[in-house]
Order: C-alpha cells, then structure tokens, then sequence
C-alpha cells in the first residue's frame, strides 16, 4: 500500500497530542472508504480495520448519523470514530485508534492467528503490531473521542453520547436479532435508567429482568472479562447521565461514574465486574434518592452534601467545603445542622460509614484499605466508628452481607 501523507488541518494539533506516549494514531477516510490521511507509519492497521469489517461498518453507519461510534474488533482492540457533515453529505470520517484498554497476552494473539488463519508468513509482522498497539483505559479513549467530536465539529458532547457498535454478525451483514429483542432489552433498560431519575429504591426486580434480556455491548472479542467491562462501562454513562437528569450536580455524577469506570478497567473476572456494576447502580440510586427525598435542604446545603458524597476517599475541611458553596465557614456550619440536623463532621463521618458498608458488602477489599480509604487514621479508629454507627464490627458486617 502506498504512503499516505497526513493533513488533517483543524484536528493536527489533536493528532500530535495523541502521538505523545502511548501514541494513539489518527487516520482520516472519505465518505466512500478511501483512506485519505494518517500519522501512523503501519499501515497494517488499516489492513486489520478493512478485515474485521470495521471500515464498511463505519461507512454504513455515517451514512444516517452524527454522534462518536467505538468500533471493535478481536482481542479487545477498539477504534472511535467521528463524522464530518457538510449540510446534508457525510464529507468525512475521522478515526482514532487501534487501542487495546489491557495488555494483550501471548496467548490471545497466538488465539487470533489460528482463529483467523493468517499466513505464516505474515506472522511475525501480526505479531509485531499488535505488540505495537497502546494500552489506553477505556475512560480516557472515550474521552478522546468526546474532544475530536467537539474539535471536528464544534459540538460538545459526552462520554454518555458515544455509540457502540452492534454485534459482529450485524456488521457483516448477517441476519438482525429479532427486532421484539432489541425492543424488551431497550425497555429493560429505559426502565433502569427511570428508576434512577426516580430515586425509587425498589429496582432488584427490574434489574434482574434486564441481567436476563442483555447480552452485552456487541463488540467482538474473544475475552468475556473485556466484553463485559465494555458493557457496564457503557450503562454506568448512561447511569451517570439519568442521575444528573435526576437531580444529582454534574460535577457530582461525572465523578462518581468515572470513579467506577475506573475500578471496571481494573476488574479481572465476570464476577469483580458485577459486582462494581451492581455498586454502582445501587449508588446512583441512593444519591438520587436521597437528593430528591430532602427537598427541605437548599440548594447550597444539597451541594456540600453531593460534594461531600462523591469526597470520601479526600481529607474534608470546614474551609474546603465553605469554597465549593460559597458560604463562609461560621455560615455553612449553622446553615448545614440548621437544615440536616447534623454537624458537618458527623455528617461525613455517617456518610463514610454508609460507603465502607458498600465497600465492605461488594468488594475484596481488606478492612485496612478501606480504613486508608476513606480517611479513617487507623483501623482501629474506623472499627470503633463503624461499631458506633452501626452496633457491629466491620468484619461482623462482612460477614452477614458479603455479596
């Protein structure tokens, strides 16, 4: 394949941004497909985006839209894409990627040359760019995809508003799913995301029934560990976004939702990503629910106790929480027991409690580390402010509420 010189004009700045270590590589294509630019010296990544059908698929899809798509393809390898209109005609598509968001191991690349056969002699130079992909957690390619969005065209989106690609069968063009499929799984989902906007703590049953209907983002890989990180990454920014429409601050849904991303990508069996995915949901509820539920606190009052919500795990001071409102500190301390009941300080200190029982019912995580989490001095000064709130020990509590 011949050399394609690179001229991305508006998005270059973009482009050298992303060569800074690990390089992710931009790539620039016409409406028909034809590769018209790109800074990344192996072109072997394009051969691999035609051959998994992600270069047809992306045409097909920017045919009728306009938001970001993350495209996939075996082992894990993922490509976000943005389209260029200009009036009513898709002028171009703009590419990022490949990016795996784990190292890949020897043993799944030794997998996909016998899945997909590939020649012997054109091993060592498979091998050798796949080795050459960047790792990149799925929370900042996202984001990446986000900023050339908005570079492109000026729009500010976010990580909420990407789309995901369909199943591999869909994108070869294989037979659909049956649409009344489609259709339960999306009212499932509706219906979860209601319940958030709600606050409505009686969600298990609607949860369950949706854990049966899905399937999961359709993005192809051999990895069910990445398959489903990708798709619970995907539900906690639609979770993040039906909190925000259910009353919680954007700064306050964005940092808990990126926070749980975050500990997705960190995640190594089905089981740890269930578990941070069913945290999650339980959390968004209960922010939401506890928002909605105490209309008597004002607005500057609901701020210092999102803020303080979604800070458990920073040190907490008086004067740092008197900024974030804009009170002075004597103001904000008569203000918050005025409306709360509560001083500040036990304030947080229930609010830290409540976190470490989640921590203490879903996670793996040692008694000390969630001491040193969420600020306790010592292990024993969180033991005997755990057993005062709650009458048990942590370890008790573990005990009769593990997940």
């Amino acid at each position: 394949m011949e050399e394609v010189p690179f001229r991305f004009g508006i998005t270059d700045p973009f482009a050298d941004a992303l060569l800074c270590s690990p390089a992710v590589y931009t790539w620039r294509y016409s409406s028909d497909g034809a590769l018209t630019g790109t800074n990344c010296p192996e072109h072997v990544y394009h051969r691999i985006f035609e051959h998994t059908g992600c270069l047809s698929y992306m045409i097909h899809d920017g045919a009728a839209e306009r938001t970001p798509l993350i495209l996939g393809a075996a082992l894990g390898i993922l490509w976000a894409v943005v389209y260029e209109w200009e009036a009513d005609e898709l002028r171009w598509c703009y590419v990022i990627g490949p990016v795996f968001h784990n190292e890949v191991s020897n043993e799944l690349l030794s997998d996909a040359i016998r899945r997909y056969h590939i020649d012997p002699a054109w091993r060592p130079m498979f091998t050798r760019a796949m080795q050459g992909i960047p790792a990149v957690s799925s929370i900042l390619f996202f984001q990446y995809a986000v900023m050339l969005h908005c570079i492109v065209t000026g729009e500010k989106l976010s990580r909420s508003d990407l789309r995901f690609q369909h199943h591999e069968e869909q994108a070869k063009g294989k037979t659909r799913a049956p649409r009344r499929n489609r259709h339960r799984t999306y009212q499932a989902e509706q219906a979860l995301l209601q319940l958030i906007r709600d606050g409505d703590m009686n969600y298990r049953s609607a949860m369950e029934k949706a854990g049966q209907l899905s399937s999961g983002v359709g993005i192809s890989t051999n990895d069910p560990v990445k398959r489903a990180i990708l798709t619970s990454s995907n539900f906690t920014a639609l979770c993040t976004r039906a909190a925000i429409e259910g009353g919680l601050t954007p700064d306050t849904a964005y940092t808990v939702g990126d926070s749980y991303i975050q500990s997705l990508t960190e995640c190594k069996t089905i089981a740890d990503v269930r578990t941070v995915n069913h945290a999650m949901y339980e959390d968004f509820i209960q922010r939401v629910h506890r928002q909605r539920f105490n209309p008597r606190y004002s607005q500057q009052i609901q701020s210092c106790a999102a803020y303080i919500e979604a800070h458990l795990d920073e040190e907490l001071t008086l004067e740092k929480l008197a900024r974030e409102v804009g009170y002075s500190e004597y103001h904000l301390s008569r203000k918050f027991k005025e409306e709360t009941g509560d001083h500040i300080r036990d304030y947080i200190k229930y609010a830290r409690v409540e976190r470490a029982k989640l921590l203490l019912a879903t996670s793996d995580l040692s008694i000390k580390e969630i001491a040193e989490h969420l600020r306790f001095c010592a292990p024993s000064h969180f033991a005997r402010t755990f057993r005062e709130v709650t009458g048990q020990l942590p370890q008790e509590y573990r005990k009769g509420n593990y997940k």
